[in-house]
């Protein structure tokens, strides 16, 4: 049994071709996809269900999905930003958040979320809005850096 069977995932993006292109591809992992296409979509699906990941788009049409993002701290719930733009696209509070570029493959997609799923966002930095990551996988390591990622 993979590690993505039965994950539930929320899906956020605005174009519903590439929407429809993610959401077969999560399927075919074997994950259970819930899509919102606006803002307030995403954070009344939040709310209202529980989700063991996220893929948000950063840009949904006037709007940024970081009230998603910042929903998602929040409840710990490992995400990462699918956008055209790279992290360069990003608000630098968001800095270490995982980033998956588009136009992404099927294979990027599994990689991607395989590690999300090992490594949660477990809390936020006390100053400046900065979060702050730290890595199942990299816990056993001897490096006490190495477990922690953080984006002022």
């Amino acid at each position: 049994m993979s590690i993505l069977e039965g994950r539930r995932v929320l899906l956020v993006e605005d174009e519903s071709l590439v929407a429809m292109l993610a959401e077969d591809m999560l399927i075919d992992l074997g994950c259970e996809v819930v899509v919102a296409m606006r803002l307030d979509q995403a954070l009344r699906r939040l709310q209202a269900g529980d989700f063991d990941a996220a893929i948000l788009d950063v840009n949904l049409g006037e709007t940024r999905s970081y009230p998603v993002a910042d929903q998602l701290f929040e409840r710990c719930i490992p995400f990462l930003f699918a956008t055209g733009y790279g992290s360069a696209g990003l608000e630098p509070a968001y800095q270490a958040v995982p980033v998956m570029q588009k136009p992404y493959q099927k294979d990027q997609l599994e990689a991607q979320l395989r590690h999300l799923l090992t490594c949660e966002a477990v809390s936020r930095g006390a100053d400046s809005g900065a979060r702050v990551f730290t890595c199942g996988c990299a816990l056993n390591s001897k490096d006490p850096g190495a477990a922690q990622i953080r984006a002022d």
